[in-house]
């Protein structure tokens, strides 16, 4: 049975676990004349602290991080690598896996999980899972391009701003939000695209709903990996974690953490997100 590795990226939400087989390359977060690698070089509270005077922006890794991590992953003696990237609908990034991935030598199996954060992050936890039990990497690209349409997130922001000066919503949309205190409910579509789900007036209501939603989604569903992540501060997400608590003690794999800087850089500090996985 060959070695397999799995490569990502830090838009995947998850941090580098080498000793697991799990390979994050960083996005790059820019302002002024410095640009940094997401996870690395950079946190979600350095991020907050100047975001709103250096109007970050961001950008893909390069071909050649990629390939710098693909050594690393030879050098350890993977075999075969199971590639897990963010929407190529969303970002460069996909491409540039794809071309240092194609101008080495290990096979390879690469998937476009056509969503980004934590619920790209828990098909890396599940292409583990899979690893672990014996499946071949063939097997695993199956399964995973089978599961996509079960990975599900929904995301709410306070503040429209950061959404707004990403480009991530027009600016009629986020004036009109920011007058009527709307909190758009986010989800990413079947192609891969950012999309608002719903627009709820009011944060608590906003929050709710993302309860809701979620519980009502996974009520027949007895496996499955759930995600919880937030903005700045991590008490922000304590109440949705209470009324998902008997979803959180159930799930097979529960992740909670903030944010990456880059994913900061779009949402502002006020963001709330809610991911799932059905296996």
């Amino acid at each position: 049975m060959n070695k397999i590795a799995i490569l990502t990226d830090s838009a995947s939400n998850i941090t580098e676990n080498t000793t697991e087989g799990i390979f994050v390359v960083p996005l790059y977060v820019n302002y002024g004349n410095e640009s940094k690698k997401d996870l690395v070089e950079i946190t979600p509270d350095e991020l907050f602290d100047k975001i709103d005077d250096a109007n970050p922006s961001t950008s893909a890794p390069s071909i050649d991080d990629f390939g710098e991590k693909i050594q690393l992953i030879k050098d350890l003696g993977y075999q075969e690598i199971i590639a897990v990237a963010v929407s190529q609908t969303l970002s460069g990034t996909y491409n540039a896996m794809r071309l240092a991935l194609e101008d080495q030598d290990l096979p390879f199996k690469l998937i476009d999980s056509k969503t980004v954060t934590m619920p790209q992050g828990l098909l890396v936890m599940y292409a583990r899972h899979l690893i672990n039990e014996g499946h071949t990497s063939e097997e695993i690209e199956t399964i995973l391009n089978n599961k996509l349409h079960d990975a599900k997130v929904y995301a709410t922001v306070s503040d429209l701003q950061y959404l707004i000066r990403g480009g991530r919503l027009s600016k009629i949309k986020g004036l009109v939000g920011g007058a009527l205190k709307i909190n758009p409910i986010l989800t990413i579509d079947e192609n891969g695209e950012i999309g608002k789900y719903r627009s709820i007036i009011g944060k608590k209501r906003a929050l709710n709903f993302l309860v809701d939603q979620v519980k009502a989604d996974l009520a027949n569903c007895n496996n499955y990996y759930l995600a919880i992540a937030y903005g700045r501060l991590q008490e922000d997400i304590a109440e949705i974690k209470e009324q998902l608590s008997e979803l959180v003690e159930r799930a097979d794999l529960y992740l909670e953490g903030p944010v990456t800087a880059v994913l900061g850089s779009h949402s502002g500090p006020s963001a709330y997100v809610v991911s799932y996985l059905k296996k």
